[in-house]
């Protein structure tokens, strides 16, 4: 899931996410907190736990980092478990979006719903 950190930035373009997944992850997790799903700190707080436990010294797994936080927010607040997500990490593994794909709300395969 690692873009290419050697690519040159022309001044004036920081780069923000090197691979459409960053995006998506991205989006996702300020359109559950948009929502009302959950409040910014629980997410901030796994995000900082996260790259205090596994997040390598030159933060290239940055949105790694963002996607464990995340799944982990899902588990927590009912909205998912392990294996639902493993299922859904598997069939976009296997048919990932098109690279092309611009959407301003972000790409699921199901609907988030909370667990009864």
């Amino acid at each position: 899931m690692a873009g290419d950190h050697n690519a040159p930035v022309r001044p004036g373009e920081e780069r923000t996410f090197d691979e459409p997944w960053q995006a998506r992850i991205f989006a996702m997790v300020n359109a559950m907190h948009g929502a009302g799903h959950y409040d910014w700190r629980a997410f901030q707080e796994l995000l900082i736990d996260e790259i205090a436990s596994h997040g390598s010294a030159d933060g290239h797994d940055y949105y790694e980092r963002w996607l464990a936080a995340a799944e982990r927010l899902i588990i927590a607040r009912g909205f998912g478990d392990r294996k639902e997500l493993a299922i859904i990490r598997q069939h976009l593994e296997n048919h990932p979006p098109p690279r092309t794909t611009s959407t301003a709300a972000p790409l699921a395969v199901e609907p988030a719903r909370r667990r009864q």
